[in-house]
């Protein structure tokens, strides 16, 4: 049990003290570029955003315009919203998606993906291995 002990204070003592604390650092989602035209709000950086989150494009804009309740559409690398809606709406939308899939509520970090097994839906952490059962979108 000593060396167990012995290995495991060594172990630590590679870790830097903050590493735990800087979760999420990396992961920087850039604010969402609305324009307005007409009754339609569309979603400029739609595509970059998707790429950052690591997440289909028709999984987020279908929980996206679940949250605004109205209809949204691809138009190329831009997301099309029936209605008018302000950037701080989406965004707001858009944080609750990351939080519920994208998040890992064990090791907060970004590194997961969904996993469906039957006809139950996870998100599996890469960073930490934990899995938690999601809500399908």
């Amino acid at each position: 049990m000593d060396e167990y002990e012995k290995l495991l204070e060594r172990a630590r003592s590679q870790i830097p003290e903050d590493a735990f604390k800087r979760s999420g650092e990396r992961f920087k989602v850039p604010r969402v570029q609305l324009m307005i035209q007409g009754n339609r709000t569309i979603w400029q950086n739609f595509q970059e955003i998707l790429n950052v989150l690591n997440r289909p494009g028709k999984e987020v804009l279908k929980f996206i315009a679940g949250q605004l309740a109205t209809a949204g559409n691809f138009e190329g690398s831009t997301a099309v919203f029936n209605g008018k809606f302000t950037a701080e709406t989406v965004e707001e939308a858009l944080n609750r998606y990351i939080d519920s899939y994208v998040i890992c509520p064990v090791c907060t970090r970004p590194d997961t993906t969904i996993v469906k097994e039957g006809n139950a839906y996870y998100l599996h952490c890469s960073a930490c291995g934990a899995r938690t059962a999601i809500r399908p979108v």
